[in-house]
């Protein structure tokens, strides 16, 4: 049987639940501007009917009402979604900043109308070989030459020396990177078992998720994160296939350290601190840095590759001419490098094609006078490219080998009246006979004072032209590092891959340009795609001010409604206690 003041709770509940949501409708409204806030709504529920007896029997009355609980509007997986595609953005944008760098560096473009970057000071080079050609006998052309290689080694090692610098860089971020991750995986360890011991009696810690939801956010940034709930509320978070955050606990991350002299470095090996074991991330900011750092050592080794080609391919073919010094009986100095010291030798060597004894990344073997043989990668490559000091030194662009000797440029081959076969770049005397190295001769009968520049207009071609369609010797092939099958085809690169030097710079930045191109659009692209995610997303959580506005009214109205009947209720108890019985008093 209902009391007769049961009314009373009954309105009395409505205007407690109907100031409950006012309550939480000036929550969301307050933190309409917090980051990571979820709009929240309170779950209205009928109270218990209680029993009234009518004339058909029994009736149930409702007793009021109940906020069974204050959820917050969340979609998991929209989140799930948008934790995908924020490490796959993050990614591309460390890309994009890398190759932007890189594109500075190797600036082909012009600034104040004039030429800058490497093509620049390579064409100034081979500009004064052309030159040399027409005129070697000329002191000027000889020192703008001189000038010109020297200019150009500076610019290889300035450009090494900026790539080395952005390497550091890359792995300043990265390190700062790995502090962050640890720093949000332990937050959010700490949230897992605030959360846990919060809902333990069945509510719901929205606040706190919220701040949890937050900081995931943040670490996909960084990781491509794969994020579970258990029963109990708390977050396992995995990173391919290594988790990084179990309830209360979390894993921390290292970078260990290790000397790198092939590009004058120190390289860093992410890592799990507890165990050691060597962690490979598939996405992400961090995974975009690592790739970064590849890229860049990639285009430090195109600096060795130019390098190389000097000291081994064109400082052969130079050794090939003469200079104008009045040496050698009057014929001129032979047998001199144009780039490091005169007494090494250099050689390209290429082991890619032996990979099953054992790969080992190609080199320049320099061998010195007493045979102590050295191999040269990376950052000492690049240095060893400085001009002989023989030339540079006062009057030594006589040394300058752009005379050449008579040899053989056809490209057919034949025997000569001696039973030996003459082919391409074989010397020969004036009757056609083939001559070894040691009696070779200037083109011009060895008058010092007028060279004839043949030997300028190879070293010029090997510019321009892949060393086996450039008419050279096998020795020069043999410096090269080429090597070929019976049926002439080659089973070695060169450090040109076989092309001439024009040519392997202008495939490199096309490559560089291309995917500068294509991780640009990869950026606009994603950009695009996390932005819709996001909308998405909010559209749930997030706090409109118009839905929240028109439930303030809904609720105001029926917060007043209510308290009308109260007030309504309040007088008919007034009227049945203090009026009932006064007739005949």
């Amino acid at each position: 049987m209902r009391s007769t003041f049961s009314g009373l709770n009954t309105v009395v509940s409505g205007i407690e639940a109907h100031q409950l949501s006012l309550d939480t409708i000036g929550q969301n409204l307050a933190n309409d501007s917090t980051q990571g806030y979820s709009r929240q709504s309170v779950n209205l529920v009928a109270t218990k009917a209680m029993d009234q007896l009518s004339l058909y029997g029994k009736s149930y009355v409702g007793s009021g009402v109940d906020a069974a609980s204050i959820t917050r509007a969340r979609d998991v997986f929209a989140d799930k979604h948008y934790w995908r595609e924020s490490a796959t953005k993050s990614y591309y944008d460390q890309r994009k900043t890398d190759y932007t760098t890189i594109e500075q560096i190797f600036n082909d473009a012009q600034i104040n109308s004039q030429d800058v970057g490497l093509k620049s000071s390579i064409n100034d080079f081979w500009a004064s070989w052309q030159k040399l050609s027409t005129n070697a006998s000329d002191g000027d052309t000889r020192i703008n030459t001189r000038d010109n290689a020297v200019s150009m080694a500076d610019k290889i090692k300035t450009m090494a020396a900026q790539m080395q610098s952005q390497i550091n860089s890359n792995y300043g971020q990265l390190q700062s990177d790995v502090n962050s991750v640890n720093t949000i995986t332990s937050q959010i360890a700490a949230l897992n078992k605030n959360i846990v011991q919060l809902e333990a009696n069945g509510g719901s810690a929205n606040d706190l998720r919220d701040q949890r939801d937050e900081l995931v956010d943040n670490l996909s940034k960084y990781l491509k994160v794969n994020v579970s709930e258990k029963s109990n509320g708390a977050y396992t978070i995995s990173c391919d296939g290594s988790n990084m955050v179990d309830e209360g606990s979390s894993t921390n991350l290292a970078l260990q350290a290790e000397n790198n002299s092939d590009y004058g470095i120190t390289d860093y090996t992410l890592t799990f601190k507890d165990t050691g074991a060597i962690f490979n991330p598939s996405d992400g900011e961090i995974k975009g840095i690592q790739d970064n750092v590849a890229t860049d050592k990639s285009y430090m080794d195109k600096l060795a590759d130019y390098s190389a080609f000097f000291l081994t391919t064109f400082n052969a073919q130079h050794k090939e001419g003469y200079g104008i010094d009045g040496g050698n009986s009057g014929k001129g100095s032979t047998d001199i490098n144009f780039f490091g010291d005169t007494s090494n030798s250099y050689k390209w060597v290429d082991d890619k094609a032996s990979q099953a004894d054992g790969y080992e990344k190609a080199y320049v073997e320099k061998t010195d006078v007493n045979g102590v043989i050295e191999k040269l990668r990376g950052i000492d490559l690049i240095n060893e490219l400085t001009v002989n000091s023989k030339i540079t030194d006062k009057g030594g662009t006589d040394y300058i080998a752009a005379k050449g000797a008579n040899k053989y440029t056809k490209t057919d081959s034949y025997t000569d009246s001696n039973g030996h076969s003459v082919k391409t770049g074989d010397y020969i005397d004036a009757n056609g006979n083939w001559l070894d190295y040691s009696h070779r001769i200037p083109a011009k009968n060895g008058t010092a004072d007028k060279a004839d520049g043949s030997n300028a207009v190879t070293l010029s071609t090997l510019f321009n032209t892949a060393i086996d369609n450039a008419g050279v010797n096998d020795s020069i092939k043999n410096a090269a590092g080429m090597e070929l099958d019976a049926g002439g085809n080659p089973t070695k690169q060169t450090s040109t891959n076989n092309m001439g030097l024009y040519n392997y710079y202008t495939d490199n930045m096309a490559t560089l340009g291309t995917s500068s191109s294509i991780t640009n659009d990869n950026v606009t692209k994603q950009t695009a795609v996390l932005t819709q995610v996001d909308n998405a997303r909010q559209s749930v959580s997030g706090v409109n001010w118009n839905e929240e506005l028109t439930n303030m009214i809904k609720f105001q109205q029926g917060y007043s409604a209510c308290s009308r009947v109260l007030t309504t209720m309040d007088q008919m108890l007034d009227k049945l206690i203090n009026s009932t019985g006064e007739v005949g008093r």
